[in-house]
């Protein structure tokens, strides 16, 4: 009962926020923006936190609106992978596949971001009707990268293995 009631008003407290937001920031159809970087950084975390609601209640549509306008205040790595994980589990590759590749140049060296780039690329050559070869090429890029900057990533290896053979390349 008390987690309930705790759960409630925080709900509760987050949409009174985000109304007032939607007031504050707008007059006759001119937005007005944030006057402070602190600002632009408490808004982008009340976003952050909704998304996260709606993504642990399993309502991807909702987490994702609230992810991307989280990402217009300001860079965020969390929601970007959230984003990614999202449209993945949504099947959207390309949208994952985007933020995937931000988060790749920005931090190059995090091997788990180099891996799902690569599973992404796979998965949308599998579901597309316009199978590009690049996306598999890619997907051994960075399946290489991962293995490269973490030996023995995940199954890393034995995908580049699987998509060389695949593609007859030695």
């Amino acid at each position: 009962m008390k987690k309930n009631t705790l759960t409630l008003i925080v709900i509760v407290i987050v949409l009174v926020a985000l109304v007032g937001i939607a007031i504050g920031t707008e007059l006759k159809g001119i937005i007005v923006k944030p006057d402070s970087a602190d600002t632009y950084e408490e808004e982008s975390q009340i976003y952050k936190a909704l998304g996260n609601y709606f993504a642990q209640k399993g309502e991807h549509e909702e987490a994702i609106i609230a992810y991307e306008k989280s990402l217009i205040y300001t860079e965020d790595q969390d929601v970007r992978n959230n984003l990614a994980i999202l449209y993945h589990q949504t099947e959207d590759y390309t949208k994952a596949i985007e933020h995937l590749r931000i988060l790749v140049d920005l931090e190059t060296d995090n091997p788990s971001y180099h891996y799902d780039l690569a599973v992404n690329l796979v998965d949308r050559f599998r579901s597309s009707k316009e199978q590009s070869l690049q996306d598999l090429l890619d997907a051994i890029e960075e399946y290489e990268k991962a293995e490269e900057l973490e030996p023995g990533y995940e199954y890393a290896k034995e995908n580049i293995e699987v998509l060389k053979r695949i593609l007859k390349i030695e």
